[in-house]
């Protein structure tokens, strides 16, 4: 669609841009809200994206929790570790007060 042609084209000119500019700048791309990220597919999606832009070389990192904050609390083995079908619920880790693990599908 236009939209997602214009917000690569823009992220890669905007990230490009200052890169080239600079190396005094530590760029964080916005990963989206981490209960969002979690899933396996989105997680997918997400590297595949960020691959298409070609702007890995002047990324510092990424950044989660941006504008939905989400409390991160105790860190998990995997990244999927929490996901309905595997069977840790009750895990430290998994800890859910916004209930976002319900939303999974």
């Amino acid at each position: 669609s236009a939209t997602v042609q214009a917000y690569t084209e823009g992220i890669r000119y905007a990230v490009t841009s200052i890169g080239q500019a600079t190396t005094s700048v530590a760029m964080y791309l916005d990963a989206g809200h981490g209960g969002w990220l979690g899933w396996k597919n989105n997680m997918e999606d997400f590297v595949k994206t960020v691959n298409s832009l070609g702007v890995h070389q002047y990324l510092r990192g990424f950044a989660s929790n941006v504008a939905g904050y989400q409390a991160l609390g105790e860190m998990c083995d995997e990244y999927d570790w929490c996901l309905p079908m595997n069977g840790h619920a009750g895990d430290a880790c998994c800890y859910d007060p916004c209930g976002l693990n319900s939303e999974w599908n």
